[in-house]
């Protein structure tokens, strides 16, 4: 005896209305909810043996610097490169995106095979960052700037922690304005949920934040997630091509970036929790003094 399928929710039946789900027949079935994030929700489909990712937009996004009309460029070019899941379907006006679900592995870059990921990601981030592509650029240290201003109009309570992390960055936020900045297409969110390991190799997913701007803070966002130590940041830069203490200074202020600008959008994000119950604001905040305490030899 068969069991009764679900009723799919709303937004999902109405996308299966305007598009046809590859697969072998029947309706599609919605398997898992990945995740219900600030800017988007994402769901596991199956119809018949073909399982793919569905992404539904919500309204907040573009409030959170996302460009649907960019990040649909990124995406056809992370395809032709070869480093992100195929593209099924992507409907910018409405935020919605379908993708092949990828079998695959979390990241791991540990142990003895911890050098060929690394040099697997160098690798992948050299071919994007090399792609010259018409969309917005982004600063991230204006971006910074943006969120405090923020913080500072609108959140009197918050806004004092805001200004001593900001108070603690100002040298390398200085050194970092007027540092060498590249208009490369980055990625700017490479958390390990973002990226996975497939039997093809490295694919990189949630493309929402890509835009022209600093290869660097990439790499930055890769060491401080994965918390590489000082060899593995100095095997991800040879591999990448970039060699001496000049680029080590120039990872070590983007990571120092990389922190402040995580706690100061989770202190935006969650502005009715107390912040001692953040505990994502309370990792970057304590990884922030660590990285200025120790600096760039570390």
């Amino acid at each position: 005896m068969n069991t009764p399928q679900r009723p799919l929710p709303r937004a999902l039946a109405e996308l299966f209305d305007r598009w046809q789900a590859p697969g072998e027949g029947g309706t599609p079935e919605l398997e898992a909810v990945f995740s219900a994030g600030h800017s988007n929700r994402t769901f596991l489909m199956r119809r018949g043996e073909r399982r793919f990712v569905v992404r539904l937009g919500n309204r907040s996004a573009a409030g959170l610097g996302v460009d649907r009309i960019a990040e649909q460029k990124v995406l056809v070019c992370a395809e032709g490169l070869g480093i992100s899941a195929p593209v099924l379907y992507c409907d910018p006006a409405r935020g919605t995106l379908v993708t092949d679900y990828l079998e695959s592995r979390a990241l791991r870059i540990e142990g003895i095979g911890a050098e060929r990921v690394i040099d697997a990601l160098a690798t992948a981030l050299h071919r994007l960052h090399a792609q010259d592509l018409d969309i917005p650029a982004v600063n991230i240290a204006d971006r910074i700037r943006a969120y405090a201003r923020e913080l500072q109009a609108e959140d009197p309570r918050r806004w004092p922690r805001a200004r001593r992390l900001l108070g603690s960055c100002r040298l390398v936020m200085e050194q970092y304005r007027f540092g060498r900045k590249l208009k490369a297409l980055c990625h700017n969110d490479l958390v390990a949920t973002n990226i996975l390991e497939t039997p093809s190799g490295i694919r990189i997913l949630d493309w929402e934040y890509a835009a022209r701007g600093d290869p660097f803070f990439d790499l930055a966002t890769l060491c401080e997630d994965q918390g590489l130590n000082a060899l593995d940041r100095q095997q991800l830069l040879l591999a990448y091509g970039e060699i001496g203490d000049a680029a080590l200074e120039r990872l070590y202020r983007s990571r120092v970036l990389y922190r402040l600008l995580s706690a100061l959008w989770f202190l935006l994000r969650h502005r009715r929790a107390k912040p001692e119950s953040i505990p994502a604001l309370l990792r970057h905040e304590q990884a922030l003094e660590q990285l200025l305490r120790r600096g760039p030899e570390d």
